[in-house]
């Protein structure tokens, strides 16, 4: 755990922006002022009582401190101080570094020392891969992003994760930096494309003859915490999947469309491969969950429905194509669709955005003009959770999942994309309340980015930052957070059950509970960032 003990002050701990209203929250009883960076007092801040937040058990108030000019503060309450800053681009940095997080996952190929500084390593899973259902058959299936913690490789969260990537490039080009210092930096392609491409490249390899993606590429079972080099268990082809199939269809249709100015036979291969999936598709209608084969213990990543993979890959297909049945495939799947949410096992956002950036009026009344009355609405319903919270966190008490970051970060993109749309300030503010909250406006008083912040995570459940023998985590990556509905057992012990649920969150390594780190968990955050850089 960070031992420090929490101010009664709750900042963006990489700061704020000239330009924009500063947020900040306190669980003070007394009076709250502003002070310049000599200490001296330049007004009194005029606020609501704090009052009880059901997630974090605290009394807490969200004073506007309006909006002020470049430089040094600090906000005082009796004995207390807390410094924040402001200035011009105070999100640049860590965007950068959620980005370059990903290169950091990089398996197939050493990470050497002039990109990686002393985060170093050989390269690793460069065996063939053994097919799990016909042991006869072995394929080199190198490269890839390591998943979370573990070593394992998903197509699904790799797919969700890279459109992430590529719509945060597509939105807000000039929200991302591009100089990353990755191998491919001044290759003439933006740098956050190129780290895509890593996965890209990976995800063809996982097509299988008929056009079916393989589920995952695992061992049997987790590895030890060892470096991914020294991981040299089989690695397994896994049976393939409705989710994992249409998922990368989609992505493949996406990125077809994307990399086109950049390398027009690439994305020619990633569009026929979409096609083959989308085939496949349609050849098995009937929906058939993934689940573990007896005896593998890696991530199960299953799902209830493939109704919006379905709906996401049409979309794609139709923006990439023109063509009519991708149209009217998506037009069927539209019923029902959850909008505004952008995770792994829910994507009929990605969907939406795809509606509404690159269909645009060809989609017509239902997939333009009503698809974007619907998003506004249900981003209505996440704004008004902002408004629930003492924190201003989109996410009710009982909704801190494995992976609450998630929810947390899918609320700020869908009101972040109303904001853009729309205009609306409202909006705009309750988007950057998840930001500040991933960033340390939250009940731990903690960034949940390694290596920013005056209170860091420091014991990601993550194998290289803990087998590595440097103190410092990997930077760059987001930790999951806080987790009440499905904690481990050891973490209800050391916690208790009394423990609310924006605090059920230890920063140990063991801890993959509330303290593994994803892909899928930096993208949302690289997406609001690029966003948070335009304003």
């Amino acid at each position: 755990m960070n031992d420090a003990t929490p101010s009664v002050f709750r900042v963006n701990q990489t700061g704020y922006a000239a330009g924009l209203p500063v947020r900040a929250a306190t669980v003070s009883q007394a009076p709250v002022f502003l002070a310049d960076a000599d200490g001296k007092t330049i007004r009194e801040i005029p606020f609501d009582p704090p009052s009880a937040d059901a997630a974090s058990g605290d009394r807490v108030a969200l004073p506007d401190l309006g909006i002020l000019e470049a430089g040094t503060y600090f906000l005082v309450s009796g004995t207390e101080r807390r410094r924040l800053t402001v200035s011009a681009r105070p999100w640049r940095d860590v965007t950068d570094a959620l980005i370059k997080g990903l290169y950091f996952q990089r398996c197939g190929c050493a990470l050497e020392e002039k990109h990686a500084g002393p985060y170093v390593h050989a390269a690793c899973h460069t065996a063939m891969a053994v097919d799990w259902e016909d042991r006869t058959v072995r394929r080199h299936v190198p490269g890839g992003w390591h998943d979370a913690g573990d070593y394992g490789k998903y197509v699904a969260p790799g797919a969700v994760t890279v459109a992430h990537l590529l719509y945060s490039c597509l939105l807000f080009p000039a929200g991302c930096s591009d100089d990353l210092n990755i191998p491919e930096t001044g290759s003439g392609v933006p740098d956050i494309l190129s780290e895509a491409r890593y996965e890209l490249e990976w995800m063809l390899l996982m097509q299988r003859d008929d056009g079916a993606f393989h589920h995952k590429l695992t061992k049997a079972r987790f590895a030890p915490f060892i470096m991914p080099e020294k991981d040299r268990e089989t690695e397994y082809l896994m049976p393939v999947s409705h989710c994992a199939t249409a998922d990368a269809c989609a992505c493949l249709a996406l990125a077809a469309r994307v990399f086109r100015p950049y390398a027009e036979g690439f994305a020619n291969r990633m569009l026929l491969a979409a096609r083959r999936a989308w085939d496949w598709l349609r050849r098995h209608p009937d929906f058939v969950p993934y689940t573990n084969p007896e005896g593998v213990r890696t991530g199960w990543y299953g799902d209830r429905s493939d109704r919006d993979e379905r709906f996401w890959a049409a979309c794609e297909l139709f923006a990439a194509t023109g063509e009519t049945a991708f149209r009217e495939a998506a037009e069927a799947l539209y019923p029902g669709q959850h909008l505004t949410a952008f995770g792994w096992a829910d994507v009929g956002g990605l969907g939406a955005l795809c509606c509404l950036f690159a269909i645009g009026e060809r989609g017509d009344d239902l997939l333009y003009g009503t698809l974007r009355e619907d998003f506004i609405a249900q981003s209505e319903q996440v704004l008004a959770l902002t408004r629930k919270s003492g924190y201003g966190t989109a996410l009710p008490a009982d909704r801190y999942i494995w992976g609450s970051i998630l929810p947390i970060l899918s609320g700020a993109m869908a009101m972040a994309v109303t904001a853009r749309l729309t205009g609306r300030e409202d909006m705009r503010d309750g988007a950057l309340l998840q930001w500040h909250y991933a960033l340390g406006l939250n009940a731990l008083d903690t960034c949940f980015v390694t290596g920013f912040g005056e209170r860091p995570v420091m014991h990601p459940h993550h194998r290289p930052s803990g087998a590595d023998g440097i103190d410092a985590p990997v930077p760059g990556l987001i930790s999951g957070g806080p987790n009440k509905c499905f904690p481990y057992p050891q973490t209800k012990e050391k916690l208790g059950e009394d423990v609310p649920p924006a605090k059920y969150f230890l920063d140990e390594t063991p801890s993959a509970d509330t303290n593994e780190i994803a892909i899928y968990w930096n993208s949302p955050a690289v997406f609001v960032g690029a966003w948070a850089n335009t304003l």
